[in-house]
């Protein structure tokens, strides 16, 4: 409800309205073109990938080695796990660098690294469909989450990850359609 005040509050003309989610590999190009015929500019779709965190620093983690209730909560699920080699939108660079193709970087949200007690050079171990992926964080990011654009907590390296299983995630402004939702869905179902 928090997000929702806050994202309704600062809403401008440009704030997306939209998630688009769960957007097949095979699916990815057409509907990038229906988004472009229907005029809906600047739309960035990202790859995400499902993945558990279970070990930092070699050591293994699991949600009784936090005390506290949000650290528990996210040691205890799967995180939508991202990649890319630039910056996403609404997202802000604190310390670090971006993930580089042929190093294993992760870029990690500032308040997941503060809940988690996270810091530049930690090295992370995601299990991702029964495979095992390491990466040294290399960035701490702060994300607007009001913006209603699409946010993950941690973004790693490309070739870490885009050989996973995968589907694709944006967030759009749609210009009051009647008849975009409808055909998006029969299109892409």
């Amino acid at each position: 409800n928090d997000l929702l005040a806050a994202w309704q509050a600062n809403q401008t003309s440009g704030t997306p309205n939209r998630f688009l989610i769960n957007i097949q590999p095979d699916q990815k190009e057409g509907v990038a073109r229906l988004l472009k015929d229907a005029m809906i500019a600047d739309v960035n779709l990202y790859p995400m990938v499902r993945g558990r965190l279970i070990e930092v620093n070699g050591k293994s983690i699991k949600p009784d080695d936090f005390a506290d209730d949000r650290a528990q909560r996210l040691v205890d699920r799967e995180f939508n796990l991202s990649y890319g080699e630039g910056p996403i939108e609404s997202n802000r660079l604190i310390e670090g660098h971006w993930p580089r193709r042929g190093h294993a970087d992760a870029s990690v949200e500032q308040g997941l690294a503060k809940t988690l007690g996270l810091a530049l050079g930690d090295e992370l171990e995601f299990e991702v469909a029964g495979e095992l992926v390491k990466a040294r964080i290399s960035s701490i990011r702060a994300l607007s989450w009001e913006s209603m654009r699409v946010n993950f907590f941690v973004v790693l390296s490309p070739q870490l990850l885009e050989d996973q299983a995968q589907s694709w995630i944006a967030s759009i402004k749609t210009h009051g359609d009647p008849h975009f939702d409808r055909n998006l869905n029969s299109r892409f179902p």
